[in-house]
């Protein structure tokens, strides 16, 4: 499994808030297919897949606020075959 965890997104930003999940769970991703939108105080940014698979779970639901650094979904790269 694959861990979807939120980068740094800024000297300053400890949190965001999940805004939307742009896939749900079962969708295939590749490198770089958007997964989710988040806010920061300062910008809205698209998180993107790193490898492909499947979204086996989404663990942040949109318009919960998470730490930066947190596990906010797993991709099963498994089942990326």
């Amino acid at each position: 499994m694959h861990e979807i965890r939120i980068p740094k997104l800024g000297m300053d930003t400890t949190e965001c808030d999940v805004k939307a999940w742009l896939v749900k769970v079962g969708d295939r991703v590749g490198p770089g297919a958007p997964l989710l939108e988040v806010e920061t105080e300062k910008a809205d940014v698209v998180i993107e897949a790193e490898v492909a698979g499947v979204v086996s779970e989404i663990i942040v639901p949109a318009g919960q606020t998470t730490p930066v650094g947190s596990v906010v979904g797993l991709i099963d790269e498994a089942a990326a075959g």
